[in-house]
């Protein structure tokens, strides 16, 4: 298989049918860039001006090349749009991203790339410089292609062979090969394998990712203090290496040292202080250890940073508000709140932002406002709804007097979620002056144990036999908690045991999928998708069906 790789000589890079994006607000700027691209032969251009607009494109066709320019004149910034575009999987690995910069930003623009573009082009540039980079950048894109879409895939394993083929013919790709071996190591958890591959790795030279690689693979071994002690050696040789710090600061929250972890994400945001990501890791973690100072202002950032922009959260205000409310600055909430108001039109959004102007009218003595908003809010079934919007409407109950539909909201939320330490840690906050941790505490036991013994008398009808009803029961705690992955996923084994005693029925079958692809969608690696695929395929073939269902 390797010889099929072996060639030395590139096939020519055409051009012709390459459908590119161009991302600034320049208008002269674009124009110019197309004007070169159409003298490449590239004629499937398309020009943005804004995020919204490419964003609008990107929605519509795929793209081998985006252009964007990192200043794009509003609060949004190319990197923080580069980050979402990753981060939603909006775009795939086989899309070119490349960042335009004046050379004199360019230090402040690579310095904020945690979330690295494919390349940088400084400006100005000519059309014969913008050939000879697509050329590079489209040549090492095709050479990579089969890798990328096994990334996409979520195939591991098939990853780490295609990289063993470009590492075996020790081409001028070896080293992309050996970063993305590494990382597919770490994500099917053959740690030792991962060890000793980044060890052998720095023995052919000083390489900062794979130093990095090996902490990660230290952390996940169970040995903190030395990948602990590994990232501070990371961080004082390379201090612009940002996820070096995200790491050191995931170990200090892991083993109970908040303030040490805040610290360390925020010297990060010294060098990149526009990373809506890190801004927002701080303000989680400051609201969970009740540093609300903290958390308003590294959201106050993000919120000003997002401003008419696409890429803003109705998320970020709530933790604002919330932030505000407990500061006492319950006029300056009352202006974020309107903010949201006016920038987010979607129902969902609309009802978080209700959930919220309940309690904050109710502090500020608005008792109308407080309770016309709360009806708003109250008018949706809590299991349909995102935890974020969840939490905010029990924390309006509570705020309005309404105890018992603040507990029933609260024990959904839990059952949903019942592992959740920071989940846990936002309802203990949640209820000083209503009960205080023990009333917290109490909660929480009482809406997992409930989880877990239905679980387990369901698990015992299926020992029984009685696979009928094992499924029932637990396809109505599917229904009722679809993000608690224990129960969608054993509710997905069982519909299939029943099947594959009882005999195929095409709506089980259709359920059944229905809750593999929830659990696969939240957890693309969650063990029991293992167990549910090897049981289908059981199913299918003991009824003599297409394994495609």
């Amino acid at each position: 298989m390797a010889n099929s790789f072996s060639s030395t000589h590139a096939a020519p890079i055409s051009f012709t049918d390459r459908k590119i994006l161009v991302l600034d607000d320049m208008p002269d700027m674009r124009t110019t860039m197309r004007n070169q691209m159409q003298a490449l032969g590239i004629t499937n251009v398309n020009l943005a001006g804004t995020v919204k607009e490419a964003l609008n494109f990107i929605s519509q066709r795929t793209y081998d090349v985006i252009l964007c320019d990192y200043y794009l004149g509003g609060n949004t910034d190319g990197q923080q749009f580069l980050e979402y575009l990753r981060n939603t999987n909006t775009i795939s690995r086989a899309t070119l991203f490349i960042m335009i910069t004046a050379e004199t930003g360019f230090n402040s623009v690579i310095t904020a790339a945690e979330c690295l573009p494919d390349d940088y082009l400084l400006k100005p540039f000519t059309g014969e410089t913008l050939k000879i980079r697509l050329e590079k950048l489209l040549e090492r894109k095709s050479r990579l292609a089969a890798i990328d879409r096994l990334q996409d895939a979520g195939d591991w394993q098939g990853i780490i062979h295609a990289c063993d083929d470009i590492i075996f013919c020790k081409d001028k790709y070896m080293i992309d090969a050996m970063r993305i071996k590494g990382n597919a190591l770490l994500m099917m958890n053959h740690i030792n394998e991962a060890i000793m591959f980044y060890q052998d790795a720095l023995k052919m030279r000083d390489m900062p990712w794979a130093k990095l690689g090996l902490a990660k693979a230290l952390k996940s071994k169970g040995q903190p203090e030395q990948s602990e002690h590994l990232l501070e050696d990371i961080i004082k040789e390379n201090p612009k290496l940002l996820a070096a710090y995200d790491l050191l600061g995931k170990i200090h929250i892991e083993t109970g040292n908040s303030e040490k972890a805040l610290v360390v994400l925020e010297n990060a945001c010294k060098i990149a202080p526009h990373s809506l990501a890190r801004q927002r890791s701080i303000a989680n973690l400051a609201e969970e250890t009740g540093d609300f100072s903290r958390v308003d202002k590294a959201l106050s950032v993000v919120v000003k940073q997002t401003k008419n922009s696409p890429l803003r959260d109705t998320r970020d205000f709530a933790k604002l508000t919330n932030a505000l409310n407990e500061l006492g600055e319950l006029e300056r909430s009352v202006g974020v709140l309107k903010e949201a108001r006016e920038n987010f039109k979607e129902p969902s959004d609309l009802l978080l932002v209700a959930a919220l102007e309940a309690t904050t009218h109710k502090k500020a003595g608005h008792h109308d406002l407080a309770k016309k908003a709360l009806q708003q809010a109250l008018e949706y079934s809590p299991e349909k709804l995102p935890e974020a919007t969840s939490m905010a409407i029990a924390q309006a109950c509570l705020t309005n007097g309404k105890e018992f539909e603040a507990m029933e909201i609260l024990r959904s939320v839990v059952q949903n979620n019942p592992d959740s330490h920071r989940l846990h840690t936002q309802i203990a906050i949640m209820f000083k002056g209503h009960g205080g941790n023990e009333a917290a505490k109490e909660l929480i036991e009482r809406s997992v144990k409930e989880v877990v013994n239905l679980n387990n008398d369901a698990v015992k009808k299926a020992k029984s036999g009685d696979y009928t009803e094992a499924a029932h029961m637990l396809t109505e705690a599917a229904l009722r908690l679809p993000n608690n992955l224990q129960i969608v996923s054993n509710a997905a084994l069982s519909i299939l045991m029943d099947m594959f005693v009882h005999g195929f029925d095409p709506a089980k079958a259709n359920q059944a999928r229905i809750f593999q692809d929830a659990v696969t969608k939240q957890n693309k690696h969650y063990p029991k998708l293992t167990e549910i695929a090897s049981l289908q395929s059981k199913v299918h073939h003991k009824y003599n069906m297409d394994s495609t269902g």
